[in-house]
Order: structure tokens, then sequence, then C-alpha cells
């Protein structure tokens, strides 16, 4: 399972980076919008994701650089998180 994580990681940063030479490519009327619209949909989640992250921010005291690995990487980088989550509310039980 941590090896399937780090390579979506990686397939991320890629998007990312395609996403980012779309917008300042030399080829920007030749790429189109689809990869914008693609863009935004992703950041969008990724902000709805890292909007998750500050509701239990009270529990798991997340750190700036754990809020940036989220809207970077997303669910990938909740995993972490989620399992700290799990592991507090069992322990109040």
């Amino acid at each position: 399972m941590k090896v399937l994580n780090v390579v979506m990681r990686l397939v991320m940063l890629v998007f990312w980076a395609g996403i980012i030479y779309a917008l300042v490519g030399p080829d920007f009327q030749e790429v189109g919008s689809m990869p914008l619209i693609l863009g935004a949909v992703v950041l969008f989640m990724h902000l709805l994701q890292m909007l998750m992250l500050k509701q239990v921010a009270n529990l798991l005291h997340p750190t700036l650089k754990d809020y940036l690995a989220v809207l970077v990487f997303g669910s990938f980088a909740m995993h972490h998180h989620r399992a700290r989550l799990k592991e507090i509310t069992e322990q109040k039980r």
C-alpha cells in the first residue's frame, strides 16, 4: 500500500507539472481548455479535503506542511491523517 501511495504521489506531481505547463508553456493556444478544467476540478477537490482536515485540526494539529501536502497530493496525503484520527477516536472510547 505504501508503494502505491508513493507512485500515486508521483502521478500527481506529473499532473500538476502538466497543468502548470499548460498555463505558462509556449503552446497555450494549442493545448485547449481541457487541462485547465481538469486542474480546476482537482484543485477544488483538494481544497475540500483541506477543509476536512481543518475541521479536525483541534485533534490532529496539522502543520502548514500537512495542508500543502493535501493541496498537492489530495487523498494520498490524507491517508496518514485518517489513520491518526481513527487511533484518536478509538482511544477516546
